[in-house]
């Protein structure tokens, strides 16, 4: 239900916004970052901040909700449909635990499989980067564990975008602590 709403929103030209309402501070904590981005861009170039991490990439939804941020701030052009829209920033999943590296291929198999995702990741610079965390996979399985997770969800990727033509795939081993 949460993924179809998001799709929904996106496909809407209609900005979700109501001018003048009040929302929560969290809310506007969340709406300000990327109005920050999308002034620090224009004022500085698009090389400025090309990317937006999400910590803890559970769900096809938190990959969505990134690309509704940016449609509700001007960073995304157009809908979702449209073919012209583009996205400004990357959306970079984190799969950090052993559940999370276990579940990366699926949930990105899923998100390029909802209809207009691919096309707009190819408008947009065709790049798609994801991050995999040590820390977290280390702490929640073990040495062992954790490397064995890293490689095979990194395998996997690779063999998905294999499959996608022309969007360059690039991992980010974010390995934390000293």
């Amino acid at each position: 239900e949460r993924q179809a709403l998001l799709l929904g929103l996106l496909r809407d030209a209609r900005p979700l916004r109501v001018r003048d309402h009040a929302y929560s501070a969290l809310a506007n904590q969340e709406l300000a970052v990327f109005e920050m981005a999308a002034r620090v861009r224009a004022a500085f170039g698009r090389e400025t901040i090309r990317h937006y991490i999400i910590s803890h990439t559970e769900t096809v939804s938190d990959l969505l909700e990134v690309l509704l941020l940016q449609k509700e701030t001007g960073l995304m052009r157009g809908c979702l449909d449209a073919p012209t829209s583009t996205a400004a920033l990357i959306v970079v999943p984190l799969f950090e635990t052993i559940t999370d590296l276990r579940n990366a291929e699926p949930i990105m198999k899923a998100f390029y499989a909802l209809p207009g995702i691919e096309a707009l990741i190819r408008r947009s610079g065709a790049q798609q980067d994801i991050m995999l965390g040590y820390s977290d996979s280390n702490k929640d399985g073990g040495f062992f564990t954790s490397n064995w997770e890293l490689y095979r969800s990194s395998t996997t990727l690779a063999r998905m975008f294999d499959g996608l033509d022309g969007i360059t795939l690039r991992l980010f081993h974010g390995r934390g602590g000293t």
